[in-house]
């Protein structure tokens, strides 16, 4: 999913948001941690409303404050130290520990990656061959093109073929209903159930399906380095209490898209199809609820070596760089 523009959020975030290590408490006497998301609330963030709803942080003497994030930066306060955790994807924050950003992944909110291609049905496209001669929707962002390429020419097909539409729509359904152009990248989770719950005739293929190296983490949480250094037992305590979130929306999917509807209102108009898209989800947050948010380093590695391999980053990321399972144990 990519960003909304906020702009006069973006003022207030930035005038509003303080340090990782200065401690504010609220009238609860509960400590106010600030988390960002990447994106407007949806069912990728249904743990973290789950946790709020049944105490968790509260147990843990923590006041989770949930905010929107501003255009393109969620990263960005987090590296600059301005909010301890946000949400991004390993994709997004390959050139930044290209460039050792001080942040760290500490746990992945979908085990795998359910991105892939959606094209009409009507087109008859059932794998990446196949979008040979066909209007792609891109964000022309470097490792999306990258990535299409790969999957393309594994199965023999001629990427240089493919007509580069540029996707300047949030929701790449609407552009395909509109004839825009004939395939995009999607997040099944949203995008895909989205289609569905509208009845449309679309066929769908992941990403990972076609490639291992493509299996990569997203989204994950981040942290601040400097305050996870600082503050290593209350990180715990924040990942445990999210983990416990997540535990939760896997065994109750229904129960944890109403929690989301409940702290979202403007969702309710959409009840059914929020529903539909926590039921997926429920299955793909984890195949071992215990386990939930762990990274794989093989996994990890294999994504950042194919980036590296590839030259799509001026530097190259390191072995095991970037990510943590140290505090969801």
């Amino acid at each position: 999913m990519k960003k909304l523009i906020y702009s006069i959020l973006t003022i207030l975030l930035l005038v509003n948001l303080v340090g990782c290590s200065k401690e504010v408490k609220n009238e609860n006497n509960l400590k106010n941690i600030d988390f960002i998301l990447d994106w407007t609330p949806n069912t990728n963030h249904t743990g973290l409303y789950v946790a709020k709803e049944k105490g968790y942080f509260a147990e843990a003497g923590i006041n989770l404050d949930i905010k929107l994030p501003p255009e393109d930066s969620s990263a960005e306060l987090v590296i600059n130290n301005k909010a301890p955790f946000a949400i991004s994807f390993q994709d997004a924050l390959a050139s930044k520990f290209a460039k050792n950003a001080p942040i760290t992944a500490v746990a992945t909110i979908i085990e795998n990656n359910t991105s892939g291609i959606i094209t009409p049905k009507k087109l008859n496209i059932n794998s990446p061959k196949e979008l040979e001669n066909k209007k792609y929707g891109t964000w022309n962002d470097p490792i999306e093109l990258a990535m299409i390429k790969n999957i393309v020419e594994t199965q023999g097909g001629n990427f240089n073929s493919i007509e580069l539409i540029p996707n300047t729509d949030s929701n790449a359904i609407t552009a395909l209903e509109n004839n825009l152009f004939e395939s995009a990248w999607i997040y099944y989770g949203w995008d895909g159930i989205l289609a569905k719950n509208m009845n449309l005739d679309y066929n769908f293929f992941y990403l990972k399906d076609y490639s291992d190296e493509l299996n990569y983490y997203s989204p994950v949480i981040i942290a601040n380095n400097e305050y996870l250094k600082n503050n290593k037992e209350e990180a715990k305590k924040v990942l445990q209490a999210i983990k416990k979130g997540y535990q939760y929306a896997i065994d109750h999917p229904e129960e944890a898209a109403e929690i989301l509807i409940k702290n979202v209102p403007e969702l309710a108009s959409q009840r059914e199809f929020i529903i539909e898209s926590q039921k997926y989800l429920a299955t793909q947050y984890a195949t071992n609820k215990d386990k939930w948010g762990e990274i794989d380093s093989t996994r990890w590695n294999k994504f950042y070596n194919w980036i590296n391999e590839n030259n799509i980053t001026e530097d190259k990321i390191g072995e095991n760089v970037g990510f943590t399972n140290e505090y969801l144990k």
